[in-house]
């Protein structure tokens, strides 16, 4: 556990806790015995719950994971009451949270201060700005990948591997978008309840986050339609690829069929066909078997079908 303390705030970060850190943490802030047991194991969705004692949220932040491709949830508890604020997280993977904390310890205390804030809704404020400000940055990269694809959807074929690349970034939009719509719902919300603990003159911090967690998200829908009209635009193409070789295909059946039924004709086992044994007989038949086709593409081609 790592404690970073100033005169007016005094900020407890612990990474995968114990159970003698969430005693402390416990008997420091006088909590209820429910909110130490939502603690001891990681939890399944984002939560909520403020008094005027205290504010208990927890939060899940989408975080790139190379190995996976995709964007994975990473757990944030934080509790917080008017003097203390604690972070809670299960592994060391939000950068964000690590880079404030290392420039909070690397500071001088007036430094410090100045980052925390003199209240805890304050030190909350540049934590969450940092954290979405974050997620804002990891929304650029999937921006790139789209622009790559947009580039290459209509300055090239359509490949097998542009398909898969094509679903790969749809895949990790998706999954962003399915981790941040909770995160998304818990800083909506936590506008108006954040009043219950420290009055009114919190609303400005509160209403500002709400503006940038606002912007993740029309981002992300921006995204989300931008990807899904490249998408269709992508498979438009595959579709009228498939029809031009499909009319070929047509074409060619159309116009060799006569030829194809003569040269038939003259394979079935019957006692007399027209032209056998004369001179030439052989390229006679293929000269009349040929004169259909010839004259089905001068008919298509003066109707300008082909």
């Amino acid at each position: 556990m790592k404690e970073i303390i100033t005169d007016k705030v005094v900020w407890f970060d612990i990474v995968n806790p114990q159970e003698e850190e969430l005693q402390a943490i416990q008997n420091e802030l006088k909590l209820p015995t429910f909110i130490i047991d939502e603690l001891r194991i990681p939890s399944s969705r984002d939560k909520m719950k403020i008094s005027d004692q205290y504010a208990f949220i927890i939060l899940f932040f989408p975080m790139w994971n190379e190995q996976t491709k995709t964007s994975e949830a990473e757990e944030l508890d934080i509790i917080m009451d008017k003097k203390h604020l604690v972070t809670i997280r299960y592994s060391k993977k939000l950068e964000p949270l690590n880079e404030f904390l290392s420039r909070c310890e690397g500071s001088s205390k007036s430094a410090c201060a100045a980052m925390l804030g003199d209240t805890t809704y304050k030190t909350f404020y540049s934590i969450m700005k940092e954290l979405l400000e974050f997620s804002n940055r990891q929304l650029k990269h999937i921006e790139q990948k789209i622009v790559s694809l947009e580039d290459k959807i209509f300055s090239g074929p359509i490949s097998n591997n542009l398909i898969f690349e094509t679903l790969e970034v749809k895949r990790d939009l998706l999954d962003f978008k399915r981790i941040y719509l909770g995160l998304h719902s818990c800083l909506n919300s936590f506008e108006y309840r954040g009043t219950l603990l420290w009055g009114e003159e919190v609303k400005i911090y509160l209403f500002d986050l709400k503006y940038d967690n606002e912007k993740v998200w029309n981002s992300i829908e921006h995204f989300t339609n931008l990807l899904s009209s490249l998408e269709s635009s992508m498979y438009a193409l595959i579709d009228n690829k498939i029809n031009s070789l499909t009319r070929i295909y047509t074409i060619l059946s159309f116009i060799t069929w006569p030829t194809l039924l003569i040269i038939s004709w003259y394979q079935t086992n019957v006692k007399y066909l027209p032209f056998i044994g004369i001179p030439f007989d052989a390229y006679i038949v293929v000269l009349i078997a040929f004169i259909p086709s010839i004259l089905i593409y001068i008919y298509l081609k003066r109707k300008k079908l082909l």
